[in-house]
């Protein structure tokens, strides 16, 4: 792959998270939300990886120094 082609490649994790967090405040559980949009927030720093399953994120490791 070229530089060009892998900047324009998207972040499904990233996009799939923001969606859900849309959703959930949406249907007024600020509560989740605001749990999703703290995952999302520590994924984006490269502190945890988050796996789907079934369509539902869960956190798949915790980096090394975050204990």
């Amino acid at each position: 792959m070229t530089e060009e082609n892998d900047n324009a490649i998207a972040d499904f994790t990233a996009y799939k998270m923001r969606s859900i967090v849309k959703q959930l405040a949406m249907a007024g559980r600020t509560d989740l939300a605001h749990g999703m949009q703290l995952a999302l927030d520590q994924y984006l720093l490269g502190n945890i990886n988050i796996d789907f399953r079934d369509g539902m994120p869960y956190v798949a490791s915790v980096n090394a120094g975050d204990t």
